[in-house]
């Protein structure tokens, strides 16, 4: 016989955002379950591997900047809470050129506007200090704000603290069917049992678009294979000590962070990749993204090996605008969704996860949020 559970809420997808959703809502006293389809922990989806920039430099929607205040606020308290080291400073390194002018003076207000100070640097310092090999046209600024969060540990810590207030993950536990009962409440099927909840809230990352196409949404998403690339530093003397954003490539932007997760070995990539199946990353060509950044490395990074040592992946749920969606079901208002976070959702897990739950309680939010609705994008209507 199926296992029938009952909740007051259940959450699907057990990355950052649903972990923290869950979190939030157990801790209000909810019955909360979390559901999520592979054994944790794994490494199929969008929030694993070791480390993740967080800052308060925003090159998105003005929207964004009280979600990077709130999370880095709640990183904080999670990490006392849970006992561990969750997040390491290391100021960001903002590179372009000045025909990114515009765009750097934008991302450096975002960092006076949240309460510190962005210092600029000339080209000539940024190679003697950083490693670095840039022209005489670059602009630079460091991010005193910035800093690496250990995504395994803060993803871990969110489901651990999750628990002790009383919530229940089940892991290895695919969706399979989403019903919602004529009194409103919301039938969870797979083919380990059936959870039935007042509210739904659904984080599937990369397989949003199929999951919330069971239920009538419509996302315009596109999910990509990232090659996250390890490369050997020469010489430890002169080498990047700190992350890094370079904004200066038309076709995206270049990232990576120093060696936290690999003795020796830093973690240079590009923020983007070729479309793939959430099924079926593995079996996607990374040569094309490889050779860019190698390309990229030899030119600005002289302190580097010129061929990456490790190659390991991850998925971005991209929207056509390169920000998130979280919303209520048109039709639904106790099923809550949030998807596409475009590569830039990790570090504002916990403010997500807080919008989430009171969304699925039915309370106030503390800012707009319409921004980031899905009504935005008018070939998604229901």
């Amino acid at each position: 016989m199926s296992e029938i559970l009952e909740a007051d809420v259940v959450v699907v997808g057990a990355g950052v955002h649903g972990s923290s959703a869950a979190l939030h809502l157990a801790r209000a006293g909810k019955k909360t379950i979390l559901l999520e389809q592979f054994t944790v922990p794994h490494s199929r989806g969008s929030s694993h591997g070791q480390t993740r920039i967080i800052r308060q430099t925003n090159f998105g929607t003005p929207a964004l900047a009280p979600l990077l205040e709130d999370s880095y606020k709640q990183w904080k308290a999670i990490q006392a809470q849970a006992g561990d080291v969750l997040l390491r400073p290391s100021p960001l390194l903002v590179l372009g050129t000045k025909e990114k002018q515009p765009l750097m003076e934008q991302m450096a207000e975002s960092v006076r506007e949240s309460g510190h100070v962005p210092q600029w640097l000339a080209p000539a310092h940024v190679n003697n200090m950083f490693g670095l090999e840039c022209g005489g046209d670059a602009m630079a600024f460091l991010d005193p704000s910035g800093g690496v969060l250990m995504a395994d540990k803060c993803v871990g810590a969110l489901q651990r603290l999750f628990r002790a207030a009383g919530g229940m993950l089940l892991d290895g536990w695919p969706v399979a069917e989403i019903k919602v009962e004529p009194e409103g409440s919301v039938e969870v099927r797979g083919q380990r049992g059936k959870v039935r909840a007042a509210s739904l809230v659904l984080c599937p990352g990369p397989w949003a678009a199929p999951l919330l196409g069971k239920i009538g949404l419509h996302l315009p998403v596109r999910v990509e294979r990232i090659s996250v690339l390890y490369w050997r530093v020469k010489d430890s003397r002169r080498t990047t000590t700190t992350s890094f954003v370079d904004v200066s490539d038309d076709r995206g932007h270049f990232y990576g962070l120093p060696d936290i997760e690999y003795p020796g070995l830093v973690k240079v990539c590009f923020h983007g990749g070729p479309e793939v199946h959430p099924d079926q990353r593995d079996k996607c060509d990374g040569r094309e993204i490889r050779e860019r950044v190698m390309q990229y490395v030899q030119k600005k990074f002289p302190c580097l090996e010129p061929q990456p040592v490790i190659e390991e992946s991850c998925m971005y749920t991209t929207t056509p605008d390169e920000e998130c969606i979280v919303d209520t079901h048109p039709k639904y208002k106790n099923i809550i969704f949030a998807a596409g976070f475009s590569g830039t959702g990790f570090k504002i897990g916990p403010a997500v996860g807080r919008i989430l739950s009171l969304l699925a309680q039915g309370h106030p939010l503390p800012y707009d949020l319409s921004e980031f609705s899905l009504s935005r994008f008018s070939k998604s209507k229901i």
